[in-house]
């Protein structure tokens, strides 16, 4: 295939150069035609000429430039315009709101344009070489059409990741906080730019179904939370599956319910939990642990009791009609339950994976990831340790506010799950 770029940085080239080894054609869009192609077997033309020449495009300028550099590219005359732009701002946050994305502006201004989000999740040293070990940097792709969405997940693939396709443009909205996340840990939290998301299936015998990077020569830390007094409020799946993970290991696990005769309470007891009224559950209490409808929030959190100075562990998933996010834009789930529990140190975890992944977090030798983020250090850390207990591979991912990427990748992981007809995945972050 011949593949025009338009944006010759960092994310241009190596894609341009990746797919050249794979064996595409690849042609430049510039303003300068007197420069020489950024790498050998690429050509170097206008950025019209680019357009025309190729049979698919991919978008790689800075996000400010884009207006100008689609009204240079002209009719796209029904081709497919990969957007591998990224709409963050110099004080890494988003310069979009959550009802839509910098891919859905792309679509908007670019004249007969089959647009597709793709391989902005991760950093160009990754997108040079896409493997970790046997395993492979994921790459999710998405768009309004469905075979302009597979065309690019085949180009993803031909360059060495594990790309999965996503039905909507409007999946974006998720992508595009996933790659905020990204930057975030990448150059913000000190986990450096070779690292990538992944992501881990199982069979349904159990057994994964890729192989995966030996992770015993990696660093994820093994020892877990001293014993603790935890509180859940909430037994369902993924409160049921936290509860039964502590138990195992060691802790007191409280079951703050209304019903302590329910099957599921029942079961929790048998394992050697304890059932708690509702109302002052947080008496006594190292952690209250909150995995209950979002919509609950507001009426549960103040019956629990005095909450000052306690860690408030948000678990619930504010997902409303259409699989978008009910937080407003500036905020999060975890930001607004801390304006309801007042005083309380809240962290954010066990979100971003099915109850599927929490009840067994390890595939092979790679583990399930959990994000915590938080803005009380000591909670933060209290919490990752409560994560390792569960078996997640647990990454500190700051403050609170990072919650406002973390809550899409619930999303992401509904999305995907519903594209591979399993719930048995688990999200993982690969390094090297």
């Amino acid at each position: 295939m011949r593949i025009g770029i338009i944006g010759a940085g960092n994310v241009g080239m190596t894609l341009g150069s990746s797919f050249v080894r794979a064996g595409h054609d690849v042609v430049y869009g510039s303003r300068d035609e007197g420069r020489t192609a950024p790498h050998a077997g690429a050509l170097l033309g206008s950025i019209r000429g680019a357009v025309l020449d190729a049979e698919a495009v991919v978008l790689a300028t800075p996000y400010a430039a884009i207006e100008s550099a689609l009204d240079a590219a002209g009719d796209f005359e029904g081709k497919v315009l990969i957007d591998a732009t990224n709409p963050v701002g110099p004080d890494f946050r988003l310069v979009v709101g959550r009802t839509t994305s910098g891919a859905e502006r792309v679509a908007a201004l670019a004249k007969n344009a089959k647009v597709v989000k793709a391989f902005n999740t991760t950093g160009y040293d990754v997108m040079a070489n896409p493997k970790f070990g046997a395993h492979r940097a994921l790459m999710l792709v998405c768009g309004d059409d469905t075979g302009a969405t597979a065309t690019v997940a085949k180009l993803a693939t031909d360059i060495g990741f594990d790309a999965i396709p996503l039905s909507g443009l409007a999946r974006a909205r998720d992508l595009e906080p996933m790659a905020l996340l990204w930057i975030q840990l990448a150059l913000k939290r000190g986990l450096g730019r070779n690292i990538a998301f992944g992501l881990s299936r199982r069979d349904a015998a159990g057994a994964s179904a890729d192989a995966t990077v030996n992770l015993a020569a990696l660093d994820l830390g093994s020892v877990g939370a001293a014993k603790k007094s935890v509180t859940m409020v909430g037994t369902g799946n993924i409160g049921g599956g936290l509860a039964r993970a502590w138990l195992r290991a060691g802790h007191d696990v409280r079951l703050a319910v209304r019903d302590p005769l329910a099957p599921d309470v029942v079961d929790l007891v048998e394992l050697g939990a304890k059932t708690i009224p509702v109302d002052g559950a947080a008496n006594g209490s190292d952690v209250i642990v909150v995995a209950i409808p979002a919509a609950a929030v507001a009426d549960v959190i103040p019956r629990l009791g005095e909450l000052e100075g306690k860690i408030v562990v948000d678990c619930t998933n504010g997902i409303g009609a259409g699989m978008v996010m009910t937080a407003p834009e500036g905020t999060s789930s975890p930001e607004l339950m801390a304006g309801v529990a007042k005083g309380a140190r809240v962290v954010r975890a066990f979100n971003q994976q099915g109850a599927e992944t929490l009840r067994e977090a390890s595939f092979d030798d790679l583990r399930a990831v959990s994000f915590v983020a938080g803005d009380d250090d000591d909670a933060r850390q209290t919490v990752i340790g409560l994560s390792k207990d569960v078996g997640l591979d647990s990454i500190d991912a700051g403050p609170l506010e990072a919650s406002r990427a973390l809550d899409h990748l619930t999303l992401v992981w509904l999305t995907m799950s519903k594209a591979l007809g399993s719930r048995e995945i688990g999200l993982t972050l690969l390094r090297r």
